[in-house]
C-alpha cells in the first residue's frame, strides 16, 4: 500500500513554512515530491471553526484518494503537525472514525508526529483576539479586515470548553487511538522561551507559545459530585470518578528549541535532535520498535529537565456545572492546608477553623496554586491553573517536617446565591481532600502529576423555592 505524508500548519501560518521540511523529507527518502502534501486552512477567518477545518480536510483527503467514498483507507498516512494542527487532526480523527464507531483499521492515519501541539491551549490565544492582536496578526484584506480567526482562538484559549470536550471524546475513553499498535504518535516540544523582542510574550511553563505540560496526551478526569444529602462524617460525601488514558505515546521535551525553531530545525543539510527523532518516528514499522522509541524519548525528557533545571508543571482545567448539566459561570475555589487527623482516612475536613500555622500555610499554598490562573473569556464557567509541581510538593514536605504530621490539601467551592429563591447547595464541597500523602492507599492520595493536564469537574445542586406542590391553590 502506498505511503503518503501530509504537513499541517498552525494558527496564523501557512504551508510555505514547511517547504524546507518537505525538501528534507524527500532528500531523506521519506517519500517523493508527489507523495508529500501540504494541507492549508484559513486560520484567521473569523467564521471558521475546528469542525469546518476537519470537514474540509476530510473532503480533501477523499478527493486526493487517501480514502474512498466511505472513508476506508487507500494508503498509509503519515501526518506531521505543528501547534494548532494537533487539535485539527485530533478533531478529524474523532469526527470521522471514533464518533462513527468505525474500526481504526479503516483509518489511513498510521504515524502522527506532533511538533509543539496546542492540545491544551496557549496563553497567547486571548491576546490574539484583542485589538492589538488584530493589528499585528489580523488579515488585511477587503471584506475581512483585521479578522484573526476568532472561533479558532476561542478553542485555543486556556481552559476552553473546546479543549475539554475534545479530550473527553478522544483521550478520556476506554480505547484511545494513540497507541503503539494503532496510531503511533510522537510528540516533540522545545523547552526554551522566546528571546529578543518576542520574549515579552513569554509565560511560565511554555515554549514561547504553547503550554509544555499541555503538549502531552497524558490527562486525567476527576468529577467531584455533591451527594444528594449530607453524608455522615465517616462516609465519602463526594463521588470521585477518575479516568486515565494509556500513556502509550512518545513524548520528549528538547533543550535549545522554542516553538518556532522546532520547525525551522527540519531543513536540508540539518542534523540535530529534531531531525533525528523525526526520521526515527517515521521509520518505525512495528509496536516493538515504537516502544523502544518511546522509552528513548522519555529518558531524553528526564535528561532535559535535569540539565536545564526547568520546573515541571501540571495544568488543571476546572469547570462547575449544576445538577442539570448547566454551566455555572460565577464561582470561586480556595485551597487550604490542614494537619492530617490522627486517625481515619478523611474525605472532607469537617473542622472549619484553621490553626494559625495552618492559616499561614494555606495562604502560601493558595498563591502557589493560583499564580497562573486564567478564566475563559467567552465561558467563565471554565478556568485554568498552571502549577509548578515540584515547588508545591516541596512545600508540603516542608510542612510535614515542621508539623510532625503530614498535611492534607483541601478545596472549598463557593457559588453565590442567584436571588432570594435560587441558590446552590455546597455543604459537601467544602474542604474536600484532594491530596493526602498519609492516606493508607498505595502511595497516598495524590493530586499532582507533572507534565499532565487534569480535568476537574465540580458538580453542584441548584435549588429553588419557586416550585410548589399542594392540595390547595396558591393565590397571588
Amino acid at each position: 500500500m502506498d505511503e503518503v505524508t501530509v504537513l499541517l500548519h498552525g494558527w496564523s501560518d501557512c504551508s510555505a513554512s514547511f517547504e524546507r521540511m518537505k525538501a528534507f523529507l524527500v532528500r531523506a527518502g521519506l517519500g517523493r515530491v508527489e507523495t508529500v502534501y501540504y494541507a492549508d486552512y484559513e486560520s484567521r477567518e473569523d467564521n471558521l471553526t475546528f469542525a469546518d477545518v476537519a470537514d474540509g480536510l476530510n473532503d480533501r483527503f477523499r478527493e486526493a484518494g487517501f480514502v474512498d467514498e466511505k472513508g476506508r483507507k487507500r494508503c498509509d498516512l503519515n501526518v506531521i503537525v505543528h501547534s494548532t494542527g494537533g487539535l485539527v487532526i485530533r478533531h478529524w480523527l474523532w469526527r470521522y472514525y471514533l464518533k462513527e464507531g468505525r474500526p481504526l483499521e479503516e483509518c489511513p492515519l498510521r504515524r502522527l508526529v506532533m511538533l509543539a501541539p496546542a492540545h491544551f491551549g496557549s496563553p497567547l490565544a486571548h491576546r490574539g483576539k484583542s485589538f492589538l492582536g488584530a493589528l499585528f496578526k489580523g488579515r488585511w484584506k477587503v471584506g475581512d479586515l483585521l479578522e484573526v480567526g476568532r472561533q479558532l482562538l476561542d478553542g485555543l484559549e486556556l481552559g476552553s470548553p473546546y479543549q475539554w470536550t475534545l479530550a473527553r471524546r478522544d483521550l478520556l475513553r476506554a480505547d484511545p487511538p494513540y497507541r503503539c499498535d494503532a496510531i503511533q504518535t510522537t510528540i516533540l516540544v522545545g523547552i526554551e522561551d522566546y528571546s529578543g523582542l518576542r520574549g515579552w510574550l513569554n509565560k511560565p511553563g511554555t515554549d514561547g507559545v504553547v503550554v509544555i505540560a499541555g503538549t502531552t496526551l497524558n490527562c486525567a478526569g476527576l468529577i467531584l459530585e455533591c451527594a444528594a444529602a449530607a453524608a455522615p462524617s465517616n462516609e465519602e460525601p463526594v463521588r470521585w470518578m477518575r479516568t486515565d488514558p494509556p500513556e502509550d505515546f512518545a513524548w520528549a521535551v528538547l533543550p535549545g528549541f522554542d516553538h518556532g525553531s522546532l520547525v525551522d530545525a527540519v531543513a536540508p543539510g540539518q542534523q540535530n535532535m529534531v531531525t533525528r527523532l523525526l526520521l526515527q518516528a517515521l521509520r518505525i514499522r512495528n509496536a516493538e520498535e515504537f516502544q523502544l522509541h518511546r522509552q528513548e524519548l522519555a529518558e531524553l525528557a528526564d535528561k532535559t529537565y535535569s540539565e536545564t533545571g526547568k520546573p515541571r508543571y501540571q495544568q488543571f482545567l476546572l469547570r462547575v456545572v449544576d445538577d442539570q448539566d448547566v454551566p455555572v459561570r460565577d464561582w470561586t475555589v480556595e485551597f487550604f492546608v490542614f494537619r492530617r487527623p490522627a486517625r481515619g482516612r478523611p474525605f472532607v475536613i469537617r473542622r472549619e477553623a484553621l490553626r494559625p500555622e495552618e492559616q499561614e500555610a494555606s495562604v502560601r499554598i493558595q498563591r502557589l496554586l493560583t499564580a497562573e490562573f486564567h478564566t475563559h473569556s467567552v465561558d467563565p464557567a471554565y478556568r485554568r491553573l498552571l502549577v509548578d509541581v515540584g515547588t508545591v510538593q516541596d512545600e508540603l514536605k516542608r510542612l510535614a517536617r515542621e508539623w510532625g504530621v503530614p498535611p492534607v490539601l483541601s478545596a472549598r467551592v463557593h457559588v453565590p446565591r442567584v436571588d432570594r429563591g435560587i441558590e446552590y447547595r455546597l455543604d459537601n464541597l467544602q474542604n474536600v481532600v484532594l491530596h493526602d500523602a498519609g492516606d493508607p492507599r498505595r502511595g497516598g492520595l495524590s493530586f499532582f502529576y507533572p507534565n499532565t493536564t487534569t480535568l476537574v469537574e465540580l458538580r453542584v445542586d441548584r435549588m429553588n423555592r419557586y416550585v410548589r406542590l399542594g392540595t390547595n391553590p396558591v393565590r397571588h
